[in-house]
C-alpha cells in the first residue's frame, strides 16, 4: 500500500509541473503591444492625433486639410498613423479663438497647429499651454513672439499687398479712387497685406484711398460693405480685398451694379468663385498661396517634433500672382489642367 501511495503522489507532482509549463503565471512580462509606450500601436506602429485650429470655419482651409491628409497618407508607409482633426470657431472672434485653443489643449492631442487670429491673446494661451507641455506650432498666420515651436506658411504678406497695389495702379492708369476691405482687424496677415498695399499706393499721387472697412472674413458682409461704398463713392475705380472671401464679396456687388470691367478688383487666394470671376474679367488678379503645402508640411514637421528631431524656425510656402493672362499656367501648376 505504501508503494502505491508513493507512486500516486509522484504522478500528481509530475502532472502539476507539466501544467505550470503550459500556463505561465500573470507575473510574467506582458506582450509587445501591451508594453508599447503611449503613442505606439501594434508591432511598433506609432499613432498620433493632430488638431488644426483655423481662424474661423472657412473654405480656404479645405486645401490645408487636403495637404495634411496627403502627408498622413504618406506616413502610413513608415508605420506612423496620424489622425487629422480641424476644429475652428464659428466666427472670427478673438475671445472665441482663444477659448478654442484652450479647449483643444485640454483634450491633450499629441500636437496642435494654430492659425493665429490675434497675436496678443493667442500668444498668451500658447505660452501657458507650452509651459504645461503642449506641442504647438503655428500655420497660416504666425505669433513669432510666442513660445510656439515653429511656423509653417507664407511670410511675405506685405510684399503680397504691394504686388497687388502695383497691379491695380497699372490697370487704373495710376489715377482714381480706391477702397479697401481689410478683413479681420486683429488678423496679422490681413493687416500686413493692407500695410504693404498702402505703402505701395503712396507711390501714386493721383490715386486716393477713399474707404477702409473691416468685413471680419464674412462674405455676405463684404457684399453689403461694397454696395455701401459704391453708393457713397460712385467714382471709385478699384478695390483691394485682403483675404480669401472679400474679393468674392466685392466682385458679386460690382457685377450686380453693372460695373464689371469698369471697376478693377484685386485680392487674395484662389477659391473657385474667385477663379471664375477672373475668367469672367470681374476680378483683375489675385495672389495665390501654396495652401496645400501648408497642411502637408505642418503634419510632417509635427511628427519630427514628436520624434525629437530639429525643426526650422519657419517654413515659408510662397505665393504668386494669378490673372486671366496666366490662368493656363496656374491651372497646370495646381493640377487642374
Amino acid at each position: 500500500m505504501k508503494r502505491i501511495a508513493i507512486f500516486l503522489l509522484a504522478g500528481v507532482v509530475a502532472l502539476l509541473a507539466a501544467c505550470s509549463k503550459e500556463a505561465p503565471s500573470s507575473s510574467q512580462e506582458p506582450s509587445v503591444s501591451a508594453s508599447s509606450p503611449e503613442g505606439a500601436g501594434a508591432e511598433g506602429e506609432k499613432n498620433y492625433h493632430f488638431v488644426f485650429i483655423p481662424k474661423v470655419v472657412h473654405p480656404w482651409y479645405d486645401a490645408v486639410e487636403t495637404g495634411a491628409k496627403k502627408a498622413a497618407e504618406e506616413l502610413k508607409s513608415q508605420g506612423i498613423n496620424v489622425k487629422i482633426e480641424f476644429d475652428a470657431p464659428p466666427q472670427a472672434d478673438v475671445v472665441l479663438h482663444a477659448q478654442k485653443i484652450e479647449s483643444v489643449v485640454s483634450k491633450k492631442p499629441d500636437a496642435i497647429a494654430v492659425a493665429v487670429l490675434d497675436d496678443a491673446s493667442d500668444s498668451a494661451v500658447i505660452n501657458d499651454a507650452t509651459k504645461a507641455g503642449a506641442k504647438i506650432i503655428t500655420f497660416d498666420t504666425d505669433a513669432p513672439d510666442s513660445s510656439r515651436l515653429m511656423y509653417v506658411g507664407h511670410d511675405k504678406n506685405e510684399e503680397d499687398g504691394a504686388m497687388l497695389a502695383a497691379l491695380l495702379a497699372q490697370k487704373m492708369n495710376e489715377e482714381g479712387e480706391v477702397a479697401i476691405l481689410v478683413g479681420s482687424l486683429s488678423a496679422p496677415n490681413h493687416s500686413q497685406r493692407v500695410a504693404g498695399f498702402k505703402k505701395q499706393m503712396a507711390n501714386y499721387p493721383n490715386i486716393k484711398i477713399v474707404e477702409e472697412q473691416a468685413d471680419n472674413d464674412d462674405l455676405e458682409k463684404a457684399v453689403s460693405l461694397t454696395e455701401s461704398i459704391l453708393q457713397a463713392h460712385p467714382n471709385v475705380k478699384g478695390f483691394f480685398g485682403s483675404n480669401a472671401s472679400n474679393p468674392i464679396g466685392i466682385a458679386r456687388a460690382v457685377k450686380d451694379s453693372g460695373n464689371a470691367g469698369n471697376i478693377f478688383i484685386v485680392g487674395m487666394d484662389d477659391l473657385p468663385e474667385t477663379i471664375e470671376f477672373i475668367n469672367e474679367g470681374v476680378i483683375t488678379g489675385t495672389v495665390v498661396q501654396n495652401v496645400s503645402d501648408i497642411g502637408y508640411n505642418s503634419v510632417k514637421y509635427m511628427v519630427d517634433i514628436l520624434e525629437g528631431k530639429e525643426v526650422p524656425e519657419t517654413v515659408p510656402t510662397g505665393s504668386y500672382v494669378v490673372t486671366k493672362d496666366n490662368m493656363d499656367e496656374y491651372l497646370s501648376k495646381t493640377g487642374q489642367q
